[in-house]
């Protein structure tokens, strides 16, 4: 009964539920005992050339991602834009997850649908879980008109690689997002 005792004081101490644990020191605690993977990265993705295309994406504690990079302002190509990304990750290993996001790619002129797009990842994470590198595949999927798309999810539907992507994909890397203290700098 008192080893029961002492593991529940530890996770709820692990947790901040018993006396003001700090964020950093839960989190170190649960990624080297459990891996935790769940947060928000600074995420680049090497487009070529030395060139990184930034973004920030966050995995969620119930397996779905969301995220944004400047290609929704026109940063990679000025005549689209796109959404935020929505996706779903699973765990692939101890250390590694993979991902499939979605996101709508529009005209900048029109605001018309052009396509889907689909990003698919296999990231492989440090061990202390708080940076990553890996792979990622970006597809396509156009829409005959911006009104007659089809469907994403169906497993016969016809995705494009992205043109300018390796063979074997675009190198990413992340680091977690860490707290700063609030007050001047």
């Amino acid at each position: 009964m008192r080893n029961l005792v002492c593991e529940v004081a530890l996770v709820l101490a692990a947790v901040g539920i018993a006396g003001g644990a700090e964020p950093q020191a839960v989190r170190s605690t649960l990624n080297s005992h459990w891996g935790q993977v769940w947060g928000t990265y600074v995420w680049q993705t090497q487009m070529g050339s030395g060139n990184y295309l930034p973004a920030l994406i966050t995995f969620h504690f119930d397996g779905t991602i969301t995220g944004s990079d400047g290609s929704m302002f026109g940063a990679l190509n000025p005549k689209i834009r796109t959404t935020p990304l929505h996706g779903v990750w699973e765990r692939t290993g101890w250390q590694s997850i993979g991902g499939t996001s979605l996101y709508l790619v529009f005209d900048a002129n029109t605001g018309a649908v052009m396509k889907y797009g689909r990003a698919r990842s296999s990231l492989q994470f440090a061990g202390d879980f708080n940076s990553f590198q890996g792979k990622i595949f970006i597809e396509s999927l156009t829409c005959a008109t911006p009104l007659t798309c089809p469907d994403p999810l169906d497993a016969a539907a016809k995705w494009d690689p992205n043109s300018t992507m390796p063979p074997d994909g675009f190198q990413v890397i992340g680091q977690r997002l860490e707290r700063v203290a609030a007050g001047p700098l």
